[in-house]
C-alpha cells in the first residue's frame, strides 16, 4: 500500500510524504502568505509590547493566542464580520461566568454541574454553527482555573476576560483592517472576471482550432473546490462594507450562478471535444456564432472588471439573426445554451447597473402571518436533538473532558499544568483522527514554544534591558509563529502553539524572566488534557472518520439524486438547484477532510479500511464530477432551445424514465453505502439508451448535417457520462460497504 493510504509510519502523520517533504510545502513562499504572516506579527508583537508596557503580561500571552487562532487571510468585510461576532461571544461569556460564579461560586458540585452544562451547551452551539469554540474556552479560564476562590474568580470574568478579548480581537481586526485590507467587492470583482476570463479561453481556443487567425489557445485555469461558494461568502462579505449592496443580493446572486454556469458548460465542452473533430473546419454559420460569443463573453469580462455597463453592447453582438443562422428550433443545441447564457448574465449586469430595487422588497402580509404562526423554537422539538445527536455528543464529551481535568489539577495542586483544561476543549475535533492530529500538533507546537523560550532566556535575556531590547530580542519568535500559522490548516495549529508557548513563559511576569520550570509544567499540562481526551474520545461515542465520511458521502448522493427533477424555466435555478449544490458541495467537502484524518486511527493499517477509504475517495471524486455533469445537463436542457412539450409522447416517457432512473440509482448507491443493499442497479445503461434510440428516430439523426449530428453526440456522450460515473460509484459502494461490514463497523 502507498505512502499516501497511510501504511507507511511518516506518511500517516505527514500527509502521504515524509517529514522534510511536508515542510517544504507548508513552508513554501508566496505573496498571499506574506501579507498574513506581516498581520499576524504585528498583531503579536503590539500585544507583547501593550502588555509588557502596561503590565498585564499573562493576559497578554492569552490574547496573542485568540489571535493567532483566527483567519489571517481574512478580507475586510470578513475581519470586521468576525470581530463583532467574536466581542458579542465574548459579552455573552463574561455575563454567564460572572452569573454562574455568583449563584454556585461556593457550591463546588453545583458551580461543577452547570459549568458542565454549560461548556456543553456551547460546544454544541459552536459545532453547530462551524464555529471556533471561543465561548466554551473563555469560561473555562475564570471559573475552571481556580474554582476555590470564587471572589477573584468574578473579578477575572469582569476583567480579565475582556481585556483578553479587546486586546487580541481589537487588535486582530485593526491590524487587518490596515495591513493591505482587501475590498471584498474588488474580489468579487475579480473572480466574477476571471470565470468569464476562463469561458473567453475556450472560445478562443476552439477559434484557434478551426483556423482563425488572432485567436490565441491559452489552456485555462480550472475552478478550485467551492469556487462558487467562496464568491458567495464574498458577496456576504462585500455587504457588510457596503450595504447599498443588499438591495441586489437576488440579482448578485443570479448573476454568480449564471457566471458559474457558464463556466461549467464550457469547461465540459472543452473536455467532451474529440482532437479530431477539432481539427475539422466550421460552417460559416457556426463561425459567426462562435465568434459573437468570444466578443460577448469577452465585453462582459472587461465591463465588469472596469465596472461600466455593456449590456447594451452585448445584445449588439448577440443578435439573434446570427444565431438563427444556425439554431435549429426543432433541435437542441449546445451553442444556444451558451447564447441563452450569456443573454442572461448581460441583462443582470445591466440590471445591476441601474440600481434596481430588490425583488423582494415590497412587504408581504402573508409571509409575515406565516412567520409568525412558526414562533416556536425549533430546539423546543425533540426532532432538532435528534437529528443533531452528533453534536450534542460532541458538546457533553469534551466538557466532560474538561472537567475531569479540573479536577485532576485541583487533586495534584498543581496549578501550573492547567492547560489541560483549555487542551480538551480546544482539541475538540470531528473524529478521532482529526484529534490525534490536533494532539500531535499541538504537543509538537507547546515543545517548539517552550525551546524557543529557553534559547530566548539563556541567550538573549540577558543582552537588552529596556522595552525596545525586548522587542528586537523576540522579533525572530514572533516571526517564525506569524510564518507558519500563516501556512494552510495541516501546519497553522502548530505555529499557533508555538507563539502561545513562547508568549506564556515571556510574559508571564514583568520584567526578566526567571521561572524555568513554566515550559515543562505547560507541556506537561497538555499531556494530561490530551491523554484524558484521547481515552475519552475513544471511550465515549468514539466517530471514526471513515464512518463519518461515508455518512457525508451517503448525505451528498441523496441531495444529488434531487438534482433529476424536471424544471419547468431556468427561474428555478435559483431556488431549486443552488441550495441542493450547496449542499452537496460541503458534504463531499467534509468527506474529503475526515479522510485525511482516517489514517491516523487505531486501526487505520488494517486492509479493510484501508480498501474502503479507498473506495470513499472514488465515490467523493466521481460525486464532484457528476455534481458538475448533472448541473450542465438541467442547464443544457433549459436553455438550449429544447421544447420537450413538443416531443412525441414515447419520447417524453423515455427521457422521464431515464430522470427517475438517475435519481433511483443514486439512492440505492446511498443504500449501498449505508449497508442496507448488497447490489448495484444496472437499469441506468438501459434507460439511456432507450432515450437515446428514442432521439435518433424522431429527429433523424442519422440523416443531419456534421455540426448538427455532432450537437446531438454531445448530448448523448453527456448522458453516457453520466451513467458511466454512476456505475463507477456503485461499484465504489459496493467495495466500501463490504470492506465496510468485514472490519465490524456498523453505519
Amino acid at each position: 500500500m502507498s505512502q499516501r493510504d497511510g501504511h507507511s509510519g511518516h506518511g500517516r502523520f505527514w500527509f502521504g510524504t515524509g517529514l522534510g517533504q511536508f515542510l517544504t510545502v507548508e513552508l513554501k513562499d508566496f505573496p498571499g502568505r506574506r501579507v498574513a504572516a506581516a498581520r499576524l506579527f504585528a498583531v503579536t508583537l503590539i500585544i507583547a509590547l501593550v502588555s509588557q508596557t502596561l503590565h498585564v503580561p499573562p493576559l497578554g500571552a492569552l490574547s496573542i493566542l485568540v489571535c493567532l487562532s483566527y483567519d489571517a487571510y481574512a478580507n475586510a468585510g470578513q475581519s470586521l464580520a468576525f470581530g463583532l461576532r467574536q466581542l458579542y461571544y465574548l459579552f455573552i461569556t463574561v455575563l454567564v461566568s460572572v452569573l454562574t460564579l455568583m449563584l454556585a461560586g461556593n457550591e463546588p458540585w453545583l458551580l461543577l454541574s452547570l459549568s458542565f452544562v454549560i461548556m456543553a451547551l456551547a460546544l454544541f452551539h459552536a459545532r453547530l454553527i462551524a464555529w471556533p469554540t471561543g465561548i466554551a474556552l473563555w469560561y473555562s479560564i475564570p471559573v475552571l482555573y481556580s474554582p476555590t476562590t470564587p471572589d477573584q474568580n468574578i473579578y477575572q470574568a469582569l476583567w480579565n476576560i475582556p481585556i483578553i478579548g479587546v486586546l487580541g480581537l481589537g487588535t486582530w481586526t485593526l491590524v487587518h483592517l490596515s495591513i493591505k485590507p482587501q475590498d471584498p467587492r474588488r474580489l468579487l470583482t475579480d473572480g466574477i472576471a476571471e470565470q468569464l476570463s476562463a469561458v473567453a479561453a475556450i472560445f478562443s481556443g476552439r477559434l484557434a482550432d478551426a483556423g482563425i487567425e488572432g485567436q490565441p489557445k491559452t489552456g485555462h485555469k480550472a475552478a478550485g473546490a467551492g469556487q462558487f461558494g467562496k464568491l458567495q461568502a464574498l458577496l456576504g462579505h462585500a455587504e457588510l462594507l457596503h450595504p447599498s449592496m443588499r438591495r441586489q443580493h437576488d440579482t448578485y446572486l443570479d448573476l454568480l450562478q449564471e457566471i458559474d454556469g457558464l463556466r461549467q458548460m464550457a469547461v465540459w465542452l472543452e473536455q467532451s471535444l474529440a482532437a479530431d473533430y477539432r481539427a475539422q473546419p466550421m460552417s460559416p454559420e457556426k463561425l459567426a456564432v462562435y465568434l459573437a460569443l468570444q466578443e460577448a463573453c469577452a465585453a462582459l469580462r472587461q465591463g465588469i472588471a472596469e465596472h461600466r455597463d455593456i449590456s447594451g453592447q452585448v445584445e449588439t453582438l448577440l443578435d439573434e439573426r446570427t444565431l438563427l443562422g444556425y439554431a435549429q428550433t426543432s433541435h437542441p443545441s449546445v451553442m444556444t445554451a451558451f447564447w441563452r447564457a450569456l443573454q442572461r448574465i448581460a441583462a443582470l449586469t445591466g440590471e445591476l447597473h441601474r440600481d434596481a430595487q430588490h425583488r423582494n422588497e415590497e412587504p408581504n402580509a402573508a409571509a409575515d402571518d406565516e412567520a409568525m404562526a412558526k414562533w416556536r423554537p425549533a430546539w423546543l422539538d425533540y426532532a432538532f436533538w435528534a437529528t443533531h445527536a452528533d453534536s450534542l455528543q460532541f458538546g457533553i464529551k469534551f466538557s466532560l473532558g474538561a472537567i475531569l481535568c479540573m479536577l485532576i489539577v485541583q487533586g495534584l495542586n498543581w496549578p501550573d499544568i492547567n492547560t489541560a483544561i483549555p487542551t480538551c476543549l480546544v482539541a475538540a475535533q470531528t473524529s478521532l483522527g482529526a484529534d490525534y492530529r490536533l494532539s500531535l500538533l499541538r504537543i509538537s507546537g507547546a515543545a517548539i514554544g517552550g525551546l524557543c523560550a529557553y534559547v530566548y532566556v539563556l541567550l538573549l535575556q540577558s543582552q537588552f534591558d529596556t522595552i525596545i531590547g525586548f522587542a528586537l530580542a523576540t522579533i525572530p519568535f514572533w516571526a517564525l509563529a506569524a510564518w507558519i500559522t500563516a501556512g494552510s490548516d495541516r501546519i497553522a495549529y502548530l505555529g499557533r502553539q508555538l507563539g502561545f508557548s513562547f508568549a506564556l513563559f515571556v510574559l508571564h511576569d514583568f520584567g526578566a524572566v526567571t521561572d524555568l520550570y513554566l515550559p515543562r509544567d505547560r507541556v506537561i499540562g497538555i499531556l494530561l488534557g490530551l491523554v484524558v481526551m484521547g481515552i475519552l474520545d475513544y471511550a465515549l461515542w468514539p466517530r471514526r472518520s471513515s464512518v463519518l465520511a461515508r455518512h457525508h458521502c451517503i448525505a451528498a448522493l441523496r441531495t444529488l439524486a434531487k438534482f433529476g427533477v424536471r424544471l419547468p424555466d431556468p427561474s428555478h435555478l435559483l431556488s431549486y438547484t443552488l441550495p441542493l449544490r450547496l449542499a452537496a458541495e460541503k458534504e463531499l467537502a467534509a468527506a474529503q477532510g475526515l479522510l485525511a484524518h482516517a489514517v491516523l486511527e487505531p486501526d487505520a493499517r488494517v486492509p479493510a479500511k484501508a480498501h474502503e477509504r479507498t473506495a470513499l475517495r472514488a465515490i467523493i471524486r466521481d460525486a464532484d464530477h457528476l455534481s458538475a455533469l448533472l448541473q450542465v445537463r438541467k442547464r443544457y436542457r433549459l436553455l438550449s432551445g429544447q421544447r420537450f412539450g413538443q416531443f412525441p409522447a414515447e419520447l417524453q416517457q423515455h427521457s422521464r424514465a431515464f430522470d427517475t432512473a438517475l435519481s433511483l440509482a443514486l439512492e440505492q448507491t446511498a443504500e449501498i453505502l449505508q449497508g442496507s443493499r448488497r447490489d448495484s442497479a444496472k437499469r441506468v445503461a438501459e434507460f439511456q439508451a432507450q432515450l437515446k434510440q428514442s432521439y435518433i428516430e424522431h429527429h433523424r439523426i442519422d440523416s443531419l448535417p456534421a455540426d448538427w449530428a455532432l450537437e446531438w453526440e454531445l448530448r448523448f456522450i453527456l448522458d453516457e457520462q453520466i451513467t458511466t460515473l454512476i456505475e463507477n460509484m456503485q461499484q465504489s459502494a459496493l467495495i466500501a460497504g463490504q470492506n465496510s461490514w468485514d472490519s465490524g463497523d456498523q453505519t
